[in-house]
């Protein structure tokens, strides 16, 4: 039994008629207009196009066919508007019209057959690769992290421009739909598969993307210090297993803000929490681009950056502990007196784990304490360095912990 083009049509216009009554369910059902229009549009349009070609009772002749392509265009415009609006940019549906006017008016003007046939078909062809191209290019440049089904949809619909920009090329030469020569049942077939199985793909991603999104928020949120965004312990536990392999120098703060229950009991928890932030800012301002800081407790910090030399580090570290004792003297009508503790170690290899340094950082923190606060003890190795607070001084081996 040979396939029926028809039904075949006929079911591609049910399923995406399907496909743009759940997107409009979907997201009406979140309150979501705008998305419920843009998601839902290019289906519903395709299926528009799908009843003009199973339908020629509606508008017979070469009219119900140019209608039928001309919304056929429509859907590809606005799945790619569909995809800006999920990447969260300003739609571009005037663009869109435009095309389909001048798409329309050329197929307007030309024959069943000849050469203005030919060129209406490659302009037709020619601006859905375009909708193709612009989606793509739209997926590729977006500044957020991607997604995995954000990178699959990338992949397919730059599969689909190449399709095609060959399709387009082949134009004069292929049967119609592909092209402009008279129609075959296996172009109606091929064509007619190309379009389900992209309709199915971007149907299936759309549903996939947010929730792919929401999962990394939350995994994010798990990470993060709801009061200064910084990272947290999980967060700090996390880069150093990520990075236990990396043979490049190291080096760890950690970091307490002296007496700060003291502070909080003094100027309210409000003003705790501005000395909290201030603690994160200036180690924005003082530390290298590349460094990570983390809140790991209450008033405690961790921080970590590329180790270029013993001076820079405690240069770093005197520069970070005075931008804060500055910064916190703006917290509030008369300011509030604060210093900040710091202990550091450095690692020089993979050979050293993660956990020695962070003891010994740790034990130097403590030593920075027993100083009578407001210091910088650096220790590498066997080796505390505390410019201009001297606790120990001995060579620092280069192939310590």
């Amino acid at each position: 039994m040979s396939p029926d083009p028809t039904t075949l049509l006929a079911y591609s216009t049910v399923l995406f008629l399907i496909f743009g009554l759940y997107f409009t369910a979907a997201e009406l059902a979140h309150g979501k207009t705008r998305k419920a229009f843009w998601y839902s549009s290019p289906f519903l349009a395709a299926s528009v196009s799908g009843f003009f070609f199973t339908s020629p009772f509606l508008i017979p002749g070469l009219w119900g066919l140019r209608i039928g392509a001309v919304f056929m265009t429509l859907a590809y415009g606005l799945g790619w508007q569909a995809i800006r609006t999920m990447l969260g940019r300003r739609t571009c549906l005037k663009a869109v019209l435009i095309v389909c006017v001048v798409s329309l008016a050329i197929s307007a003007s030309a024959a069943s057959s000849g050469t203005r046939h030919v060129v209406s078909s490659i302009v037709r062809m020619l601006f859905i690769t375009g909708f193709h191209f612009q989606a793509a290019r739209d997926l590729l440049c977006s500044t957020e992290k991607q997604t995995s089904a954000e990178r699959l949809l990338c992949r397919i619909i730059a599969f689909y421009t190449l399709v095609y920009g060959a399709l387009t090329l082949s134009t004069p030469f292929l049967p119609e739909p592909l092209g402009s020569q008279p129609s075959t049942v296996w172009a109606i077939i091929l064509y007619n598969f190309l379009v389900i199985i992209e309709g199915i793909v971007i149907a299936l991603a759309m549903i996939a993307i947010p929730r792919e999104r929401l999962a990394a928020e939350h995994h994010l949120l798990t990470l993060q210090d709801p009061l200064t965004h910084a990272g947290n312990r999980r967060a700090v536990d996390l880069w150093m297993e990520q990075n236990a392999g990396s043979s490049h120098p190291c080096v760890l703060f950690l970091m307490d803000i002296d007496h700060f229950k003291a502070i909080n009991d003094h100027h309210g928890h409000t003003a705790g929490d501005q000395v909290i932030i201030a603690a994160v800012r200036a180690s924005q301002k003082v530390l290298p681009q590349e460094a990570k800081f983390f809140r790991i407790g209450g008033e405690e910090f961790a921080a970590l950056f590329p180790f270029t030399s013993i001076s820079h580090a405690l240069e770093l570290a005197h520069r970070l502990k005075k931008t804060f004792t500055q910064d916190v003297k703006n917290i509030g009508e008369r300011g509030i007196e604060a210093t900040l503790s710091i202990g550091a170690d450095i690692r020089y290899s993979s050979k050293t784990l993660w956990s020695d340094v962070w003891q010994k950082a740790d034990a130097a923190l403590y030593a920075a304490k027993g100083t009578g606060r407001d210091a910088v003890v650096l220790r590498a190795n066997d080796t505390i360095t505390s410019p201009p607070f001297a606790v120990e001084t001995k060579k620092a081996s280069p192939h310590g912990g």
